[in-house]
């Protein structure tokens, strides 16, 4: 049971959602994984976490899974929280997944409803009330595009007032910003709003209150900055970075994001292979779009390269 009074936020800054490194044949890269988490380390992150849609969570095996939490983990060396995705397609498979992966060490776990035969609302509460009494860490609700029309206001605010592990929610759901005030409105500014959508709209939740961001693990420094800026009472400065340097690359990585994550993450030597877990999201980018893409990335600087970064 959650109190209705406002509070200080625990997280304020970057937490970003690492991407799943491979090698060509479909391999986990593990030191590639492992440099991913001294980056977003030397980049700030206020905490690290994986299986979310960039980590590829639906196409990544359980003997994988739990040796991708164990090196998340083990690297991050309780420098910083770790949070784990468990979504799935069955109740009791995230269930599951959650009680692995506390038993791993995870300090939080993040889940979303499944992506196919959305449950209903009733059918929500008891899955989020049946993954709380699982474990005894806290829980984000990830509030995602596909089951958004479930996941109401009123419902989340319910949820955190009423199940003893919900902590905070991810809104990256449909028309999230108005959704996000909605939540603001009714937990009276109680209940924890992480930023998402890959950074869309970043600055207008800043504007709205938000302080911390699962966005940007490509360019973390870039989205980093927005945030820092933003916070310590630079709000032009966190705009201009927001208009001038995440903007212009996110009009093509919002279409291919799958690709460009590890692309440039790749381009910037924090990971060996750029290669997606098969099968891919979509055709990939056209020789034009990329040689645009490129022109932006130019334009806008992105080119230091690791360890150069930040």
């Amino acid at each position: 049971m959650h109190t209705n009074d406002s509070r200080i936020n625990d997280f304020n800054g970057m937490m970003p959602i690492l991407p799943t490194a491979i090698t060509p044949d479909g391999k986990i890269d593990e030191k590639s994984q492992r440099r991913l988490v001294q980056y977003c380390l030397k980049c700030g992150a206020v905490a690290i976490g994986h299986f979310g849609i960039a980590s590829e969570f639906h196409k990544i095996s359980d003997s994988d899974r739990s040796l991708l939490t164990h090196i998340i983990i083990d690297e991050t060396a309780g420098r910083v929280p770790v949070f784990i995705g468990v979504t799935a397609q069955g109740f009791d498979v995230a269930i599951n997944y959650a009680k692995e992966a506390e038993q791993l060490g995870a300090d939080i776990i993040m889940g979303a409803l499944p992506l196919l035969n959305v449950p209903s609302p009733e059918e929500a509460y008891q899955f989020y009330k049946s993954l709380s009494d699982a474990i005894s860490v806290p829980i984000i609700i990830q509030d995602i595009p596909e089951s958004a029309y479930v996941l109401s206001p009123e419902l989340i605010c319910q949820m955190f007032q009423e199940i003893e592990h919900v902590k905070y929610i991810k809104a990256e759901g449909t028309n999230f910003i108005a959704k996000i005030e909605e939540i603001k409105r009714l937990s009276n500014n109680s209940l924890e709003i992480i930023g998402g959508a890959g950074g869309k709209h970043l600055i207008h939740l800043l504007r709205l209150g938000i302080t911390s961001f699962m966005t940007g693990t490509e360019a973390l420094d870039i989205h980093g900055g927005a945030v820092k800026s933003y916070l310590a009472g630079e709000v032009e400065k966190a705009a201009d970075i927001y208009f001038e340097k995440i903007s212009p690359y996110f009009m093509f990585y919002e279409s291919y994001s799958e690709e460009l994550l590890k692309a440039m993450l790749y381009q910037r030597g924090i990971i060996d292979h750029p290669d997606i877990i098969s099968p891919s999201a979509k055709p990939p980018m056209s020789e034009i779009e990329w040689r645009e893409f490129n022109w932006v990335l130019d334009r806008i600087g992105l080119r230091k390269k690791w360890p150069e970064i930040p």
